[in-house]
């Protein structure tokens, strides 16, 4: 084997938002990490417009800095909207509930962040996991060796590497969801205004579908999720849903969207709660350990499962048995982060009428939506 350079503690792997985070997590406090991040060659993480809990920014001190440098729509509360023009409801609240901000400012802002916390950052063409002995983990970007003693996961690996590292199945179809978007400039009768709130639908086409518009700057983006088996077509339920929003006055004309204009990413929503995120001096986070909740939501929860990974890690790292110390993850995360996860409990085809005629359920539902809380009280 070809002779490798000093290890590093850490690689972090996955250019997801959380992968920058962990990286200055690991950074950060009395004992910093020796770090190494690379990303996952043609990973595909479309750019798009991403609904964001404020209590992202309270995750790390250093994410202040990113939201001074991010452009970001307020969010007041949700409108959910039938597919009859006269019945919707709204719950808007005093405080902002969320907000709105481009996917690729938000992962180049963590990028600027981790590389100035001295993380070693790199995007390799070729990436492979060489090795995996009771000492640490080889790998090989780039032909450059690279020698560490335990891995985050963010990303997905080749199945080859998958092994290598003892990493669970791929998803099952009862996992994953499928999200689909189409961006809309310069559209007129959409500019948010004061204290915007998000159009949304419950019972898209009657297919208990999803639906959002999200305002962003001079643009908008319509998004439908779906199981990947359902009987109604990503570009169908679009479509629908632009004939709702227009409907209900939200766009002054109904766009008509072609298979070029979609973009697609399929999604293990709340997927962690199904699997084992530990694999061979591995924690699997973000993305790769399923971390959306069953909303959807991308970017917090994602980030919020790094806080959970590097603390198990840093306890576990000049552990003389590391793969023992890991085993904790689960437990770490478990009883708060997978309480959110889960999204709103109930039967939704049970909830519909109620949240169109009572204003209890309509709060409770959008509060468990955007912020992560309860139905049940």
């Amino acid at each position: 084997m070809a002779k490798t350079a000093p290890p590093v503690d850490v690689i972090v792997l996955g250019q997801h938002p959380a992968a920058y985070l962990a990286c200055i997590f690991l950074r950060s406090g009395k004992s910093p990490l020796n770090v190494c991040h690379l990303t996952i060659p043609g990973e595909p993480w479309p750019d798009r417009l991403c609904l964001i809990n404020p209590a992202f920014f309270n995750l790390h001190p250093d994410l202040g800095k990113l939201k001074k440098r991010l452009t970001l729509t307020g969010i007041w509360g949700v409108q959910f909207l039938s597919e009859k023009p006269d019945l919707r409801s709204e719950h808007k609240s005093k405080t902002v509930m969320g907000c709105v901000g481009l996917y690729s400012d938000i992962r180049k802002g963590l990028a600027e962040l981790a590389k100035e916390a001295g993380v070693k950052c790199a995007s390799p063409a070729k990436l492979q996991v060489k090795h995996v002995d009771a000492q640490g983990m080889d790998l090989v970007a780039d032909g450059k060796p690279i020698r560490a003693k335990a891995m985050l996961l963010a990303g997905t690996l080749s199945a080859e590497d998958s092994r290598r590292l003892s990493l669970p199945e791929p998803w099952s179809a009862e996992d994953i969801r499928e999200y689909s978007y189409v961006r809309l400039k310069h559209t007129k009768g959409v500019q948010p205004g004061a204290k915007a709130t998000i159009p949304m639908s419950l019972d898209l086409c009657g297919q208990l579908s999803w639906a959002w518009m999200l305002p962003g700057d001079n643009e908008v983006q319509l998004s439908v999720e779906r199981p990947i088996r359902g009987s109604k077509s990503s570009a169908e339920l679009l479509q629908s849903w632009g004939t709702v929003l227009h409907l209900h006055g939200f766009l002054e004309n109904n766009p008509k969207v072609g298979p070029s204009d979609i973009r697609t990413m399929q999604v293990p929503a709340a997927g962690a709660l199904n699997r084992e995120g530990v694999g061979n001096r591995t924690l699997l986070f973000g993305p790769a350990g399923g971390f959306f909740t069953a909303c959807l939501e991308d970017i917090y929860p994602n980030s919020w499962s790094a806080v959970f990974a590097v603390d198990v890690l840093k306890s576990a790292i000049n552990e003389s048995h590391l793969q023992d110390a890991l085993r904790p993850y689960r437990e770490q995360w478990g009883t708060t982060l997978g309480e959110y996860l889960r999204g709103p409990q109930q039967n939704l085809r049970f909830l519909l009428p109620l949240v169109y005629r009572n204003a209890v359920m309509t709060s409770r539902l959008a509060e468990s939506i955007l912020l992560g809380k309860s139905v049940v009280r």
